[in-house]
């Protein structure tokens, strides 16, 4: 089961918005594959790329051009860990029409589509810090810690959803409320919707694996209509200018 770190109540069936495995959900050696890989070809190239996102901009390396990481994100990650994930924790917000007895074969895990997915780097002494709150333009949001949280101080995803509730284990002990930090290889995904950004590391380096997920346009009412639904009663506060 993974850690509901903030939800909503619906009845009797509170449906969460932001969820982080409790178990590592890809192994050490991935991890490390990745981030050899992701080095090696930003030194080839002479650097990560840092303009692809233009409101909201990341040092990144999109995950089509890592060759290895690529067959194994389409072959394993998601069919094998990214989906499932999606598909138990936020099954509370799908539509009926969409629901099987078997999440193996629900038509809404069946219908995701991956929009965009790239590995992204800060690093304490040199390059991006920190990004700002913001929203995805995405269904559903998910990252993987591809490092250790102990190779790096401070960092962690800031919710402004989960500032208003008390500190959790998952949560930066000495950070702010509604910073959490990942373990390495642990998944943690949220409604695109919510506002959030990357909090700022103050030293080393931290790199995770971020995808937006949407889904099939048969379901994009349902898509259209969530995302706003979370939108429109996440916390007080103006969003930020774009």
């Amino acid at each position: 089961m993974p850690k509901i770190l903030q939800k909503v109540a619906a009845g009797d069936a509170p449906r969460p918005l932001v969820a982080q495995s409790k178990n590592p959900l890809i192994s050490a050696e991935i991890c490390e594959h990745i981030i050899q890989e992701c080095e090696a070809v930003a030194a080839a190239r002479g650097g990560w790329t840092t303009q692809r996102h233009a409101q909201y901009p990341t040092t990144d390396i999109p995950v089509t051009q890592l060759p290895g990481t690529i067959k194994w994100f389409r072959e394993h990650l998601l069919p094998e860990a990214a989906f499932p994930f999606l598909a138990g924790v936020f099954r509370g917000w799908f539509p009926p029409s969409a629901m099987t007895q078997s999440l193996e074969d629900d038509d809404i895990r069946l219908s995701f589509r991956v929009v965009d997915a790239f590995v992204a780097k800060y690093n304490a002494s040199s390059g991006q810090r920190h990004l700002l709150p913001h929203r995805d333009g995405s269904v559903f949001s998910f990252n993987v810690a591809l490092n250790g949280a102990g190779e790096y101080e401070g960092g962690g995803t800031f919710f402004r959803q989960l500032e208003s509730l008390s500190p959790s284990p998952q949560q930066c002990k000495d950070g702010p409320p509604g910073v959490v930090r990942s373990p390495q290889g642990h998944l943690m995904a949220h409604s695109s919707a919510l506002m959030h950004g990357g909090h700022p590391i103050e030293s080393g380096c931290r790199y995770l694996l971020i995808a937006f997920v949407t889904i099939d346009d048969k379901h994009k009412g349902w898509a259209s209509d969530f995302y706003e639904h979370v939108r429109l009663n996440d916390l007080d506060g103006e969003d930020p200018p774009v």
